[in-house]
């Protein structure tokens, strides 16, 4: 099982990047408007716990029987504070549904998990074969963040998680090279924020994990379709009740070279009715994104659309 964990730890990596880097812009700058700061926040932390959950359901998939897992010890996976059913793994179109306990406290960030996640894989015979296509229906998944005074944000809806290139194992074993690629897309997905406002939300995502040497990996994430000729990451309602979409402007990529922590490169813009915020990842103390090397931190910037209020700062990863 080596190989597996190697993937999965890249994927729950890679999620640990996006948060770390929102709670620092929020915390770091008194000036930023608070609407601004707080949408950045919640962009951050609904793609985080995405990507969290893609990490389980990839992980609870990639070690049950009925989902192509071969060999002894199956469904042999836990997950912090839920467990699994997986009394519907012998039908036609084999599903799971993860419960979760709403007590336990799970790390990293701090964050305490409540309601259900059900996975049916609707197309593929297997999930790492090319093309397998998993449904993921949220009902009542709530994540509430006892280090940002509770503040909780509450899924209702479904998503589809695509297997674009499928997982050749054997390739990974005899070269110590392997490519992964999965698409991500939500629409209409239901989302409640602790100002009790209900937002509908919708991502279209591609992340591409690359192994070399068995042990270096990069992650590489880009938005996946295009409105209005701009590559697209997600898009919108905010918790104020405007409008937003999340430009991607350069694939956000880091990897265990310089870590996790640490992207390399990205960029993004998030345009709502009110006001803009963008980041530029894997700039140097000046501000200028490096061309090698390891990064010091990321630029943020944001303005109203109405009157002359902006501003900018650039912070460190750690």
């Amino acid at each position: 099982m080596k190989y597996n964990g190697i993937i999965l730890l890249a994927i729950m990596a890679f999620t640990l990047t996006f948060t770390s880097c929102s709670t620092k812009a929020k915390t770091s700058n008194g000036n930023t408007n608070s609407n601004a700061q707080q949408h950045n926040q919640d962009v951050s932390n609904v793609k985080s716990e995405n990507d969290n959950v893609n990490t389980d359901v990839n992980n609870v998939m990639a070690n049950m029987s009925a989902f192509g897992k071969t060999g002894s010890n199956q469904a042999n996976y836990t997950i912090c504070g839920a467990t699994i059913d997986s009394t519907g793994a012998t039908g036609p179109q084999p599903y799971f549904t993860i419960n979760f306990d709403g007590v336990t406290v799970c790390p990293n960030p701090n964050r305490i998990r409540s309601g259900s996640i059900k996975v049916q894989l609707i197309s593929g015979a297997h999930w790492s074969t090319a093309g397998a296509v998993a449904l993921l229906t949220y009902t009542n998944y709530k994540v509430t963040y006892p280090a940002l005074n509770n503040q909780f944000i509450c899924f209702n809806g479904t998503k589809l998680l695509t297997d674009v290139s499928g997982i050749n194992w054997l390739t990974y074993y005899l070269s110590g090279g392997l490519t992964a690629t999965l698409r991500d897309r939500s629409y209409n997905m239901t989302v409640t924020f602790d100002n009790n406002q209900t937002s509908s939300w919708n991502c279209a995502r591609l992340t591409t994990w690359t192994i070399t040497n068995y042990t270096t990996i990069t992650a590489t994430v880009n938005g996946d379709t295009t409105i209005g000729g701009k590559t697209i990451d997600s898009w919108g309602q905010t918790r104020y009740g405007t409008k937003f979409t999340t430009q991607m402007l350069q694939p956000w990529q880091s990897g265990t070279t310089c870590g996790w922590w640490n992207p390399t490169q990205g960029q993004y813009t998030s345009v709502t009715d009110s006001f803009t915020v963008s980041a530029l990842l894997g700039v140097n103390s000046s501000g200028t994104q490096v061309s090698s090397g390891c990064a010091y931190g990321y630029k943020l910037d944001w303005a109203l659309t109405s009157g002359n209020y902006s501003g900018s700062v650039i912070l460190p990863y750690w």
